[in-house]
């Protein structure tokens, strides 16, 4: 399951949550009253403001504590996502939690303690879920944005697209990332690199049939049964009896017999 982000561990994303999320709180519920929570603060003693301030001043702490732990045990979590969640909704229940204890107090003797609990869990979490939810997105979002701006970009132009003999597209690859081609009977097989590992694709056409889009991204005929690209030709080499291979750049790769007809006009790519 995908993990978050390192991100959400660096100490000024901790810092954006613990002050962000108080201030919303104070304010969300001083402009918008919900769950008529003026009266539920206010204890029925008028202690509305004061409950407020005390109630803020309860979810910077956790936040603080909360997110502060979060920097400190970085090199040791590695949350997923629904471990994640579950810590925000814990910080939304622990203040909660805490704010039950003044607010039981205040409403001691007109309700019971467990029913104020509950409804300072609920009131809580009801509201800090906004804050958390869109700082938590907006983190995310910043996260994508830098990995694409770090992703190397594709020049469209350089992109082969390989189509079977129904003219059905099956490929696209840059060429750059092309070694070679062979033919084999009614196939060619397209030796690419892909993520640095060398990969075999094998579509069904000809040589003939893919020539022209061959020379039109740079590879060049070398063999009645082989294209290869010179990009990658690493060195040119003729045994004793005259037949020459093409030595790639690449571990692994094979020799590409390199025929008489072709040698000097691939020689004269290599210079």
């Amino acid at each position: 399951m995908k993990t978050i982000a390192r991100t959400f561990y660096k100490m000024p994303v901790n810092t954006l949550f613990f002050t962000a999320v108080p201030i919303f709180y104070f304010l969300f519920v001083l402009a918008y009253k919900p769950f008529d929570l003026d009266k539920f603060l206010a204890a029925g003693q008028g202690r509305y403001t004061l409950n407020l301030i005390v109630s803020s001043l309860i979810v910077l702490g956790v936040m603080a504590l909360s997110r502060m732990l979060l920097f400190i045990l970085r090199k040791h979590l590695d949350l997923n996502w629904p471990l994640y969640i579950l810590w925000c909704f814990g910080e939304a229940i622990l203040c909660g939690l805490f704010l039950s204890i003044p607010m039981g107090i205040g409403w001691a003797g007109v309700r019971p303690y467990f029913t104020v609990m509950s409804l300072c869990i609920l009131y809580m979490t009801g509201i800090l879920v906004f804050p958390l939810s869109i700082i938590s997105m907006a983190v995310q979002l910043q996260v994508l944005d830098q990995k694409a701006s770090l992703a190397p970009s594709v020049d469209e132009k350089s992109l082969i697209r390989f189509q079977d003999e129904q003219k059905r597209l099956r490929l696209v690859v840059s060429s750059e990332a092309v070694l070679y081609i062979e033919a084999e009977e009614n196939y060619v097989h397209i030796i690419h690199l892909d993520g640095g590992k060398r990969k075999d694709f094998e579509l069904r056409s000809s040589m003939r049939a893919i020539e022209e889009l061959m020379e039109r991204h740079g590879l060049v005929r070398c063999h009645r049964s082989y294209f290869v690209n010179p990009a990658h030709v690493e060195l040119l080499k003729k045994d004793e009896s005259g037949y020459a291979l093409a030595h790639l750049d690449c571990e692994g790769a094979k020799n590409i017999p390199v025929s008489k007809k072709y040698y000097d006009a691939l020689v004269s790519l290599l210079k």
